[in-house]
């Protein structure tokens, strides 16, 4: 397959040396010989993947134990939000 690296250089704005072309012309066009040949494989039987593994989500759903752990640790709730003792002194601007 074909690469014409000067023509992709300058779309790019980008200055390229003599050598430089010259390697990189040689090492895209490697690359691509390479997608040539996947492309000779025969794939028709082959499943199309969606992700990487088959593995689902171990997610567990929230629960009463979750809610009483937590009533435990953090006995105050406000507006549905766990409050906790403050940290910040506002008056010193510094961690208590």
């Amino acid at each position: 397959m074909e690469f014409d690296i000067k023509k992709y250089a300058n779309l790019a704005r980008i200055n390229l040396t003599k050598e430089e072309e010259e390697r990189f012309q040689q090492d895209l066009e490697e690359l691509l010989g390479h997608v040539d040949e996947l492309k000779k494989v025969n794939v028709s039987s082959v499943e199309p993947m969606t992700g990487g593994t088959n593995l689902k989500n171990a997610l567990k759903d929230d629960s009463p134990e979750r809610d009483e752990l937590f009533n435990t640790q953090f006995p105050s709730v406000q507006n549905g939000y766990l409050k906790v003792p403050k940290i910040l002194d506002k008056d010193k601007d510094e961690i208590s």
